[in-house]
């Protein structure tokens, strides 16, 4: 072989060297940044579970609650304190929970959904609210920790004996409540004037403006035995209502927390002690 041959033979082998020294590092990389990738889908696969898991609360330490504050005997305003039901209750859960528990400003009934849905102001809304589908879709809500129906209450001097008997009459409730759907959808040619307030509408019942108030049975026989004694209920009506705390959807470790909480009060009997304080004719709504 001549000089010249044996050159270009030397140099093509060393590029066939070169050549699949490359290829198997090329290899080797791509399946380094699979691993890589995979590792790094893991990790925030795990950062994604680990952020679901933990409780979200709007300050740290605190469990704020929003409520429109005016539904003796569940929460109603002594000065510019907060009292009943539904507060002792909420302030044992948050001292189970290790939290200190603040109460917004008062707020209208029908804003308390979104409010809490926003996931930036309030961690529940706590004010009798009606667990329904139409909410569900908006909000989860913690278990139920009262059970309830509708009343139509009206004037003593008035001669309905039943709410069908107010087809056709101006009536009204709270905004946003159930009570409110109720009339609507049940009672025919109705006018419904909607409140800001049950208080509101109780006022305008008494001045004559409306012919009946359609509110929560157990607020009805509160506010008749003790502030309304010139009123009565024309109806109990039996629609089997539960009330439950509204959380943000996307906070289900507070759900479960308050459920816990819940629980450990129903069964260490603390629960029945706030219940019959406030309702003792009535049997606890859970057990």
């Amino acid at each position: 072989m001549s000089v010249s041959k044996k050159f270009v033979a030397i140099i093509s082998a060393l590029v066939l060297v070169v050549s699949l020294t490359l290829v198997g590092c090329k290899g080797g990389n791509q399946e380094e940044n699979q691993n890589n990738n995979n590792q790094s889908s893991t990790q925030s696969d795990n950062t994604q579970q680990s952020t679901s898991n933990e409780m979200k609360l709007i300050k740290e330490g605190t469990l704020t609650v929003g409520s429109d504050c005016d539904y003796p005997p569940f929460i109603w305003l002594e000065g510019s304190t907060p009292v009943g039901f539904e507060y002792e209750l909420m302030g044992a859960i948050a001292a189970d929970m290790g939290l200190k528990l603040e109460y917004l400003p008062p707020q209208n009934f029908d804003t308390l959904i979104a409010s809490v849905a926003g996931g930036s102001k309030m961690d529940l809304a706590v004010s009798s609210i009606t667990i329904t589908d139409e909410r569900a879709q908006t909000v989860d809500f913690c278990t139920s920790y009262f059970d309830s129906n509708q009343a139509c209450v009206i004037r003593s001097s008035s001669p309905y004996t039943s709410a069908k008997d107010l087809e056709g009459e101006v009536v009204g409730a709270q905004a946003g409540t159930t009570g409110e759907a109720w009339a609507n959808e049940h009672l025919q040619g109705i006018t419904m004037k909607p409140f800001n307030q049950t208080s509101e509408g109780l006022v305008a019942l008494q001045a004559g403006e409306i012919e009946a108030l359609f509110f929560d049975a157990p607020i009805a026989e509160y506010q008749l035995a003790n502030n309304y004694p010139d009123m009565k209920m024309a109806e109990v009506i039996p629609t089997g209502e539960q009330y439950g705390f509204a959380v943000n959807k996307g906070n289900t470790k507070l759900k479960s927390e308050v459920n816990a909480s819940l629980k450990k009060l129903v069964d260490n009997g603390t629960y029945e002690q706030i219940f019959k304080k406030y309702f003792p004719n009535l049997e606890p709504s859970i057990h």
